[in-house]
């Protein structure tokens, strides 16, 4: 498998993950967290979505992010947009005063972000992929691959995360489920 084909393959596990985990969770859930130390899941999809956002058309198209440019700061109650405003770095305060947004406009604003990646992505080449530069916003350079497995690799905590939010609220649901690996091998055979 192709380097771009693997990347893409580990963000629709993620999402596909991600979105059966939100499935049918009334806000309260999304809202819910364990503890006053912790994340909801409403924060984590919204952590999720502003990350992908701010690597894709920060550091990669250059472009105003779909937060400003999409009125997605003002439709999530976060306005003004602020271009760093994504959950990284959040103090124990910042997170307490977080507030969840309303749950339909969040997934609209995480379908948005995720089909202007895929088409992103589609758009390069296999060498303009493993060969692209990006600014690191925490500093220097790195390459479209480095950023994409920094990305996996935190969406799959988050995602590890949200699934467990989930489990803590409604118990095992589904003793037979596979992480979408099952559904993810069928395509691909």
């Amino acid at each position: 498998m192709e380097l771009k084909l693997f990347v893409q393959s580990c963000f629709d596990q993620h999402y596909n993950s991600m979105m059966r985990a939100v499935d049918g969770l009334s806000p309260a859930e999304m809202a819910w967290t364990p503890n006053d130390q912790c994340s909801s899941i409403a924060f984590l999809v919204w952590h999720y979505a502003r990350t992908l956002d701010r690597w894709l058309y920060s550091r990669l198209k250059g472009d105003a992010q779909l937060w400003e440019s999409g009125d997605w700061a003002e439709r999530l109650g976060r306005a003004p947009a602020v271009e760093n405003d994504t959950g990284y770095g959040f103090t124990l305060k910042d997170l307490k005063a977080y507030q969840a947004p309303d749950t339909a406009a969040l997934l609209e604003y995480v379908a948005a972000i995720r089909k202007e990646s895929i088409e992103y992505f589609e758009s390069l080449s296999d060498s303009d992929f493993n060969g692209l530069i990006v600014t690191n916003p925490r500093g220097g350079t790195i390459t479209l691959p480095i950023m994409c497995q920094q990305l996996i690799w935190e969406f799959n905590q988050h995602g590890g995360q949200i699934g467990y939010l989930r489990g803590e609220q409604r118990g095992l649901e589904d003793p037979g489920y596979s992480g979408g690996l099952l559904e993810s091998l069928a395509q691909n055979a």
